[in-house]
């Protein structure tokens, strides 16, 4: 796991790196509204560079691209059976990130002109996606933890419960009643047969 992430890590690293030396972001102010005097009244500031378009592509190639190979490996283990067995998450996780990622991208694109679209927009895509993928990958494992410490609990309390029956019935009060028990079952054992042998002779 760590191999992979490291490579796509690097890999992300450079693309940036090299976009940051030979076409660095330069911030832009858009105006928005001017009054009759031409003077700015509503403005907002964005970074841009000539090339945006192209090394943002690059990165969505890399990243869809690891994301859909990720699918296909949780896809080909999901009958893999452990004790904390989480590919099945893991992919309804990336699957939730996949359709976000196509659903929020296009609107993020068509809502560039808009400042407050577009931030809501991007927050929101933010927020889904990191939500899903802690979620769906944290909640089972403490399911799994406190079921785990509950069944230890149970089988604990089992334990002492039966040991503690065990002591009861080694102590001479104890003998006592099961030997009283015994004598009432052998006395009613015996008039149930007297019964039976009554109920055959008469038959």
């Amino acid at each position: 796991v760590i191999k992979p992430m490291i490579v796509l890590l690097m890999l992300n690293v450079a693309v940036m790196t090299i976009w940051t030396v030979i076409d660095p972001l330069q911030r832009q102010t858009v105006v928005v509204t001017q009054d009759p005097f031409l003077r700015n009244v509503e403005t907002y500031g964005v970074c841009d560079s000539d090339h945006v378009s192209t090394f943002l592509a690059i990165l969505c190639v890399i990243n869809l691209g690891s994301l859909i190979f990720a699918l296909f490996q949780a896809y080909m283990a999901r009958k893999i059976s452990t004790e904390l067995q989480e590919s099945s998450y893991i992919f309804l996780a990336m699957s939730i990130i996949l359709l976000v990622s196509f659903i929020g991208i296009p609107v993020i694109i068509i809502a560039r002109d808009n400042s407050a679209a577009l931030y809501f927009v991007t927050a929101g895509l933010i927020f889904v996606v990191c939500s899903s993928l802690l979620l769906l990958i944290f909640i089972p494992k403490v399911r799994a933890l406190r079921k785990k410490n509950r069944n230890a609990r149970m089988s604990v309390s089992i334990q002492a419960t039966t040991e503690e029956g065990i002591k009861i019935l080694s102590t001479p009060v104890g003998q006592a009643e099961l030997e009283k028990e015994n004598h009432a079952l052998t006395v009613v054992q015996s008039k149930s047969e007297k019964e039976i042998r009554e109920l055959k002779r008469l038959l």
